[in-house]
């Protein structure tokens, strides 16, 4: 039987629709990416079910084959035993060299079939190889398929499911090593004039533009999720907060340097950010309430700024 853990990937991508503010071109997105996600697990499910399949078929191929082989090596050996007494009972040569034309027949006969099925049972074992090889591909592909859903389709960040994860993996690291551990939640200024005026495609372009840079700028260590239109989040593990606030300064900065293009024309964009550190008793929705009241400080400081809270 199939294993079915991809259904979770399912679920996950649900909880995730459910979890977001809910406006039409959030659920239409939501709505193509969860058919995608589907269509995809489906075919993959349906093709590692005719490989594993076909896979039974072979290996029944192969133990036939085996049979017939040990049939006729047991039907040989009859033969010969039948052959040795004509030879006891012989009384000319002219029956000697009848016996000895059906030995040299039989033996003929046995050598032949031999070599077909040497060959035949070396072919099915290569095949049988090879459609090992593909359901592990297969099952590779579908926990993939399955593991998409904790990311982000258009910037490939983690989702809100992805980020659920790696909170709570972060947090115990931190507890275990009582090290420090920063949220930074980055919102991207005037987002919505953006979009309005250039479009969505271009808005979506800005989005990945931002998070190639954020890519670029942190350490490999810290985690990045889309939160939510044009919010995002990075944890920061042992990071205290002045040096979580440096390292989102740092990003700002880097962000100016590199120009967003849209139709080969230079657009900056810039982000406010809040920042926080993990405290006693915090749990994830505290933690990011803290860093989302930064955040709306930054916003009424100017903008383009990061605010500790």
């Amino acid at each position: 039987m199939v294993d079915d853990r991809w259904l979770n990937g399912q679920i996950d991508m649900v909880r995730d629709i459910v979890a977001r503010p809910m406006n039409i071109r959030s659920i239409n997105d939501a709505e193509h990416r969860l058919k995608e996600v589907i269509f995809k697990q489906s075919q993959l499910k349906h093709s590692l079910i005719e490989a594993r399949e076909a896979l039974k078929q072979m290996l029944a191929g192969f133990v036939d084959h085996l049979a017939e082989f040990a049939d006729s090596t047991s039907d040989y050996h009859d033969k010969i035993e039948i052959c040795v007494q004509k030879i006891s009972k012989a009384d000319d040569i002219g029956q000697l060299q009848d016996v000895l034309a059906e030995v040299i027949g039989e033996t003929r006969i046995i050598q032949i079939n031999a070599q077909r099925s040497r060959d035949d049972l070396r072919a099915s074992k290569q095949r049988v190889e090879e459609a090992d090889k593909r359901i592990t591909e297969l099952q590779g592909e579908l926990d993939k398929a399955s593991t998409l859903v904790r990311h982000d389709q258009l910037t490939g960040a983690l989702n809100r499911r992805g980020l659920e994860e790696t909170f709570e993996s972060e947090v115990a690291r931190s507890q275990r090593r009582k090290s420090a551990l920063c949220v930074a939640l980055l919102d991207i200024d005037n987002f919505k004039k953006l979009n309005d005026s250039l479009g969505h495609e271009a808005g979506d372009a800005a989005l990945i533009h931002l998070v190639t840079v954020i890519r670029d700028t942190l350490r490999p260590q810290d985690t990045l999720a889309r939160f939510g239109g044009e919010e995002f989040i990075i944890i920061m593990p042992e990071t205290p907060v002045d040096a979580a606030k440096k390292a989102i300064v740092r990003l700002q900065r880097e962000l100016t340097k590199r120009f967003f293009l849209h139709d080969n024309e230079k657009l900056l964009i810039t982000f406010s950010a809040g920042v926080t550190d993990l405290r006693a008793d915090d749990t994830q929705t505290s933690i990011t309430k803290r860093a989302d009241e930064a955040m709306y400080a930054a916003k009424k400081a100017g903008k383009n700024r990061v605010v500790t809270g």
